[in-house]
């Protein structure tokens, strides 16, 4: 019986992304092998949800997944939901009735022209694979997800991502994939861009002839407390009293590696941005970016009775010159 990834991740057809993640990143922490040494048991239940959210955790994967249930892998293959040279044959699952129907249709004719021709047409035992076996067979690339807090993508940094993939292999004949885990280094370059990917050749899901897919780690950006992203520059707000935005002055201004000191010019308004040059973020091969500082004035919560004293004459001599 197939398996239902939605079921494996204790969630409905209509969970959302955020949805999904969290219920992954639950049941991860609980069945990681590191947490249950020795228990095969919430081992396999880990293998089977780090399965499930590879695909329902992808809108891609995801919508296929929905539209033609264990065989989405297949159809996903072939590209706009015929594998290659199939456009000659009847294409259903199941013949009348859609997926629940009976028989298999054009199913038989599309393996045969998949696999025709291999050992000389003498057969292959392959007579009962399904699509998504086809399609294991064969080598396929993998996606990994890695969030790098802002100060690493300044400097440059390294992780060592540990994972699952699902490896072909063959026996008497027939194929199947076995969940493998595996371990790779990758070095992040300082300034990468958000969203990038990295290429980490033969090491994504192995087909039967032993060559494996490619990893692609896609690099994210890790939501910071005081800086996001402003174009290809950063931001930061900055705390500055209504005096010294009324006079002028100098205040502190925190980057990714350290404070610097900033000339505020006199009657600077709040909101007003101050660009701070090659303050910012590594970009990737050139330089940095630029620290665009923005300025929120501030009061007193509580102020002192020379402080009134001090406002109300300002506030009169504001009167006055109006």
């Amino acid at each position: 019986m197939a398996k239902d990834y939605y079921q494996l991740l204790g969630v409905s057809r209509k969970a959302d992304e955020k949805e999904i993640k969290q219920a992954y990143r639950k049941l991860a922490r609980k069945l990681h092998p590191d947490v249950n040494p020795n228990d095969k048991t919430a081992e396999s239940k880990f293998k089977e949800i780090s399965e499930a959210y590879d695909v329902v955790g992808d809108p891609e994967k995801r919508k296929l997944y929905d539209q033609y249930g264990a065989n989405w892998e297949a159809v996903h293959s072939g590209g706009g939901g015929m594998p290659p040279g199939a456009d000659e044959y009847q294409f259903h699952f199941g013949g009348p009735g859609g997926p629940q129907g009976g028989g298999m249709g054009g199913f038989e004719s599309i393996f045969e022209h998949l696999i025709g021709g291999m050992r000389g047409g003498q057969g292959t035992g392959y007579q009962d694979l399904d699509f998504d076996t086809v399609h294991s067979a064969q080598p396929r690339d993998l996606e990994k997800v890695v969030e790098i807090p802002l100060e690493e993508i300044d400097k440059g940094t390294k992780r060592t991502l540990t994972y699952q993939t699902l490896d072909a292999q063959r026996t008497r004949g027939q194929v199947t994939t076995v969940p493998t885990t595996k371990k790779v280094e990758v070095t992040i370059p300082a300034g990468i861009p958000d969203g990038k990917k990295l290429r980490v050749p033969g090491k994504g899901h192995a087909g039967v002839n032993g060559k494996a897919g490619d990893l692609y780690v896609i690099v994210k950006w890790l939501v910071h407390p005081q800086f996001k992203p402003h174009g290809d520059n950063l931001e930061v707000e900055i705390p500055v009293s209504f005096t010294t935005a009324a006079l002028g002055g100098e205040v502190r201004v925190p980057t990714l590696r350290g404070g610097v000191t900033m000339k505020l010019p006199e009657g600077t308004q709040s909101g007003q941005t101050l660009r701070l040059s090659a303050q910012g973020i590594s970009r990737m091969g050139s330089g940095k970016s630029d620290l665009m500082a923005k300025v929120k004035i501030t009061v007193p919560k509580k102020p002192t009775d020379e402080q009134k004293r001090l406002l109300k004459e300002l506030a009169e001599l504001e009167g006055t010159n109006q």
